[in-house]
């Protein structure tokens, strides 16, 4: 690489690179700009060694990345613990991070905003939401000035734990910090308050902004939040008002509100929905919009039309056709049930479960020479019978 050079690289085009190489994962070559560094003594530069330590790690070499923080030993700034620590969060490594985080004090160094953000957004990434509070409080008890990203990542907690009291003091430093009007921050609070139960907190956050978002997230919290708290017809109406404010949905607002569309019945509009997703919007429909619509038509007993969409798609997964089987079984449909069964059992030929919901579909109709049929075939192909599933085997 050297020789391609005409001059001595300078520090500011290591860097460059580097942070080129972590960017798009190129490893090998990112080792070969480190050998580099080496051969012209650049390695002991604290800016050099701290984009080689976020290289590594972006990279998953942990030994490696932990070898050059090593080297730069007595010349770290805090930019470098923070990225050692955010890399240690990046690749799973918490309890390296709270190592890290709490040896900063050895060199003299106090955590600074970037240093609490890795921390919190790290744990609530994980999943280690009480680890996040926790931290969020410590951050709070030293007067520091949460930034943007660590206030969402605490929310995004509280609504996976359904921490309503904590959400609601979460907020208020929010209103206090004049962060509510941030799109990714109301987004986050109306999310919080549907995941704790509160969909009319969160209209009312919803309805302040009078100039709603375009940001199709911030409308699919509302739509996939009343979905969850069983409010379906308000989840259809938000998604008109998506339409009337000219904001473009994308493809999770097409799921939450075909999902809505479903549980409130509403075959007809929901087939409306699903067609405009191309007509209107360019969007082709995915397998879990198709898995919606099936389960919709399913549910009205309209099979024919269900098996019909399942045929438009290019491979259906499993779950679509366990969809459609629960249809049959509902409206007792035992030709197209049986239809199902055997293709699920092509593709899952260990599990006897289409079996068993086939046999009920021919004991719902009395065909008991069938429910024989059906058990034999599991015998036949020694397939174990799911206790508590079936009540038309015997």
């Amino acid at each position: 690489m050297k020789e391609c050079l005409s001059d001595e690289p300078n520090s500011v085009t290591f860097i460059s690179v580097i942070s080129a190489c972590a960017s798009l994962l190129y490893l090998q070559f990112g080792r070969q700009v480190h050998g580099l560094t080496l051969k012209i003594e650049k390695q002991s530069d604290t800016m050099i060694g701290t984009a080689l330590v976020d290289m590594y790690l972006k990279c998953g070499c942990l030994p490696c990345a932990h070898n050059v923080f090593q080297e730069l030993k007595g010349s770290r700034n805090i930019l470098t613990w923070n990225t050692m620590i955010a890399g240690m969060m990046l690749n799973g490594r918490s309890e390296k991070a709270m190592e890290l985080f709490e040896g900063l004090a050895h060199e003299g160094f106090k955590p600074d905003p970037a240093t609490w953000n890795s921390m919190i957004s790290g744990f609530s990434q994980l999943g280690m939401r009480f680890e996040a509070f926790k931290l969020f409080e410590k951050m709070q008890s030293t007067g520091m000035v949460p930034s943007l990203k660590c206030v969402t990542s605490v929310l995004s907690a509280c609504a996976d734990l359904s921490a309503l009291k904590l959400g609601k003091e979460t907020h208020g430093h929010v209103i206090r910090a004049d962060l509510n009007k941030d799109e990714s921050m109301a987004t986050a609070l109306i999310s919080m308050y549907m995941k704790c139960g509160q969909p009319s907190w969160a209209r009312r956050f919803f309805d302040q902004f009078e100039i709603k978002p375009d940001d199709p997230a911030f409308w699919n919290a509302m739509i996939s939040g009343y979905g969850r708290n069983g409010e379906y017809e308000s989840a259809v109406e938000i998604f008109d008002l998506m339409q009337q404010e000219k904001v473009k949905p994308n493809s999770a607002s097409f799921v939450a509100v075909l999902s809505a569309c479903g549980h409130a019945g509403h075959v007809d509009k929901a087939l409306q929905i699903f067609t405009m997703m191309d007509d209107d919007f360019g969007l082709k429909p995915k397998q879990e919009h198709f898995g919606c619509m099936v389960d919709l038509l399913g549910r009205s007993g309209r099979l024919d039309e269900a098996r019909e969409l399942i045929r438009e798609l290019p491979e259906p997964t499993v779950s679509v056709y366990h969809s459609l089987l629960g249809a049959c079984w509902c409206h007792l449909n035992s030709d197209l049930g049986e239809e199902m069964a055997m293709k699920l059992q092509e593709m899952e030929p260990e599990n006897p479960t289409p079996f068993v919901i086939l046999s009920n579909i021919y004991a719902g109709l009395g065909r008991w020479e069938d429910v024989g049929r059906i058990r034999q075939m599991i015998n036949d192909r020694q397939l174990t019978k799911l206790p508590g599933i079936s009540a038309g085997i015997t």
